[in-house]
């Protein structure tokens, strides 16, 4: 099985898009936490604590982009470092009235993490590996992937872009 357990980007997108229009409980919460993963590459705790942030009226508009972020932690660093999340368009229009009140992030994400398991079959993480996969299938440098990532070693990068390419290799062959 790939590094992505195979995992398509857009296809779980949008599957994860049409669960939560369908959904009226707080699942759309996670709903909504497990896109934002997916659209950033972000680590869940990551994407957890973006989901807070715009719940509480914290996103801003990009001065260049005009597209809605928020600043985050990032996980799994020495030293205190900031990312930009990426707000889906997707999300703008969804009514999350029933995601107020989470106040443990922690518990929140272990919720999610749990609810992905049951309702899609997948860790998590592997939303993460799919995003990363979806920009290097499109000519992204690696090292760009990196950076947008978070991850510290490029190393780690080009070992998912080496280990893709000679399934695909031996596949195609």
């Amino acid at each position: 099985m790939t590094w992505d357990k195979g995992l398509d980007y857009e296809e779980v997108y949008n599957k994860i898009l049409r669960t939560m229009s369908k959904n009226k409980r707080r699942t759309k919460c996670y709903d909504a936490i497990l896109l934002l993963q997916l659209r950033n590459g972000a680590r869940i705790s990551e994407a957890t604590n973006a989901f807070l942030e715009y719940l509480k009226g914290n996103a801003k508009f990009h001065p260049r982009t005009k597209k809605l972020i928020v600043m985050v932690q990032v996980a799994k660093k020495k030293k205190p470092e900031q990312r930009m999340i990426v707000i889906p368009e997707d999300l703008k229009d969804v009514d999350l009235s029933e995601c107020k009140g989470f106040d443990d992030p922690v518990a929140l994400k272990k919720r999610v993490i749990q609810y992905a398991r049951e309702k899609y079959g997948f860790n998590t993480h592997s939303l993460r590996f799919a995003f990363i996969t979806y920009l290097l299938l499109r000519g992204n440098n690696p090292s760009i992937v990196a950076k947008i990532t978070k991850h510290s070693r490029l190393d780690y990068i080009l070992h998912y872009t080496e280990e893709k390419k000679a399934e695909d290799a031996l596949l195609d062959s």
